[in-house]
């Protein structure tokens, strides 16, 4: 009877264990820019592991307020600069990825080119607001090295993220906007088109991740960043335009 009692025990044992680890989690942070690339990272990231990924996402200044504030965010994804400006604090640095301005043109604005900004058709240009997106920074300084800023001034229309540019231009509200790679290849299917900003006319844009102090989910936050490294997940990264 003792000998059956043991059997139980340790098999509840090991049901626990395996319950527990199914049960994992980890909370990820990052610019609305980026959503569909940790979407896919994360699902990847959660079959190989089961550890499942819970996400919040937003401008980032939205961001590192969340990840410095609410104790729940375990690992933070966005600009590199931005993290350092407002001196997010992290225990890890894990590389994503460059970032890449483009000009996406809406559906019937004809061609994406950035010789048609000051066009006498092009009335409306959006752009992320340069307080909030690393890419409204970057298109501010396209427009100031180019020449351009005085000439388009009036037809700029800043939003809060490069997502909401993104919608802007599916319903055509604006002709242009000024997105990143990752996102217009998400709403390729649903724009005119689109063309590289050249990158000397703006600083360079390093997209990391980086976990945070004390970050709840411990060892969960170690393996997602070693994750970034895999093979399977450089291949999201380049799909995604980094």
């Amino acid at each position: 009877m003792k000998r059956g009692k043991t059997i139980v025990l340790i098999v509840l044992a090991i049901v626990t264990v395996i319950g527990s680890v199914s049960a994992e989690s980890m909370t990820i942070a990052a610019g609305a820019g980026y959503r569909a690339l940790v979407d896919d990272l994360s699902q990847l990231f959660t079959s190989k592991t089961g550890i499942t990924v819970e996400h919040i996402y937003g401008n980032m200044g939205q961001v590192t307020t969340q990840a410095k504030r609410s104790g729940v965010v375990d690992l933070v994804v966005g600009d590199k600069s931005f993290f350092d400006k407002v001196k997010l604090p992290f225990d890890q640095e894990y590389i994503v990825g460059n970032g890449r301005l483009v000009l996406a043109a809406a559906k019937d604005a004809g061609p994406a080119d950035l010789g048609r900004l000051t066009a006498a058709d092009v009335d409306r240009i959006a752009l992320p607001d340069p307080k909030m997106a690393i890419y409204g920074i970057a298109a501010t300084e396209y427009l100031e090295h180019s020449g351009l800023a005085d000439k388009v001034a009036d037809k700029l229309i800043q939003v809060g993220t490069v997502p909401q540019v993104s919608a802007y231009l599916i319903s055509g509200e604006v002709d242009f906007g000024f997105i990143n790679l990752t996102d217009v290849l998400a709403i390729k299917e649903k724009i005119a088109g689109y063309v590289d900003v050249p990158e000397s006319y703006y600083s360079p844009i390093y997209i990391v991740a980086r976990s945070m102090p004390d970050a709840p989910a411990g060892d969960a936050t170690v393996r997602f960043g070693e994750f970034l490294d895999s093979p399977q997940a450089r291949e999201i990264v380049k799909r995604h335009g980094l």
